[in-house]
């Protein structure tokens, strides 16, 4: 049944409707499967709404509402606010709209300014100031008194399109009317970016946070363990093989452990595994942990021993923070390279994480040395 209150500010039911001979005195807070103003609201309309509002009377005040389906025929004196998978206005709105839609549809009049973002749109009528959106689609058309602001993936001018201020555009795709005729004002194409010109600079400024995140770590923690990281450099390079196998096996161990925790789940009994995965989950994730902390420093004792190789090349013995930086400098270099770069880096990582894990020297264990034989 139509509920129809003549002083209540608040209305719940399948079907709020005001009738047209009858009053709101103050603000009205609506909620049901619709909501009907044929009559008038003194003050502000708040509504929800499952399936759509009609305005179709006069609402004094503002309009705030979330429905499906919004249908502005009669006049809203303030503004309206909210959104909806469709917005349709045919009548009167004196202050802004703004709203999110799936589709907005206006043949009507507003008073001051649009802001909108929809999926699709088509403008007519008239607007009292600015005209401002995104949209996927959008037919543009009708008097725009200020500017007119619209960024759109495929954009289309309609005859009777006026603008009296600006329009600044951005569309991929145009058609339609040409629209320098019917802007009184300047016509500024916002031409965007071609999408793999955008994407190559956010991945250049990923590569190069990464990069200088990676080389201030790696200069603190030669500053505190100089002498372990010398030995990872000069083991890395005097046992290559070994060093690349206990790497490989290492960055293997996180995936093999969930592989086999996953079989183990699928095929043995939940008696059976229910305790292994109690022991086994803190004992993966302290390996997770350890396996993120060798892909951060994995690359030093390799960066510090092609640093140390340059250095050779030029005759100079360096100290191991410059040997890393000079090394840190053509491991990402070579990380650039199309094709070969990431698979020898990997390679490299490996190799690093490998020096780490071999035995660390006594500490007499450089006076056991032989000495150089002379003459």
């Amino acid at each position: 049944m139509p509920v129809a209150p003549a002083v209540a500010a608040t209305a719940e039911s399948d079907l709020v409707w005001i009738l047209e001979d009858e009053v709101v005195p103050e603000d009205l807070y609506a909620v049901g499967n619709q909501v009907r103003v044929s009559g008038r609201v003194e003050g502000d309309l708040v509504a929800v709404a499952t399936e759509e509002l009609v305005v179709e009377g006069v609402v004094a005040g503002s309009v705030t509402v979330f429905a499906s389906r919004v249908m502005i025929a009669g006049v809203v004196k303030g503004s309206v606010r909210g959104a909806a998978g469709e917005l349709v206005i045919s009548g009167r709105v004196g202050g802004d709209v703004v709203v999110g839609a799936l589709t907005l549809r206006t043949a009507g009049e507003v008073g001051r300014d649009i802001l909108v973002a929809a999926w699709s749109g088509t403008t007519g009528g008239k607007v009292g100031r600015d005209l401002r959106g995104v949209f996927r689609n959008l037919r543009l058309g009708g008097e725009i008194t200020g500017d007119a602001e619209i960024r759109a993936r495929s954009l289309a001018g309609a005859p009777d399109l006026a603008v009296l201020g600006d329009l600044s555009y951005r569309a991929e795709r145009f058609s339609g009317e040409m629209m320098d005729d019917r802007v009184a004002g300047s016509v500024i194409n916002r031409k965007a970016l071609p999408p793999n010109v955008r994407l190559r600079a956010f991945g250049l400024m990923v590569f190069l946070s990464v990069a200088f995140f990676m080389l201030a770590a790696g200069l603190v923690i030669i500053r505190v363990a100089s002498a372990r990281v010398s030995e990872a450099a000069d083991r890395t390079m005097s046992l290559p093989l070994r060093s690349l196998g206990k790497g490989l096996m290492f960055f293997l161990s996180p995936p093999l452990a969930l592989a086999l925790l996953g079989a183990a789940i699928l095929w043995v009994p939940v008696p059976i595994w229910a305790p292994l995965v109690v022991g086994a989950v803190p004992l993966l994730i302290i390996v997770t942990g350890l396996w993120l902390l060798a892909a951060l420093v994995s690359h030093l004792p390799v960066a510090v021993a092609t640093g140390r190789a340059f250095g050779r090349l030029f005759g100079r013995r360096w100290e191991v923070s410059t040997a890393y930086l000079v090394g840190a400098v053509a491991y990402l270099v070579a990380l650039r390279i199309p094709l070969v770069g990431l698979p020898l880096v990997l390679v490299a990582t490996w190799l690093g994480a490998g020096g780490w894990l071999g035995r660390r020297k006594s500490a007499g264990a450089d006076q056991l040395q032989p000495g150089p034989l002379t003459g």
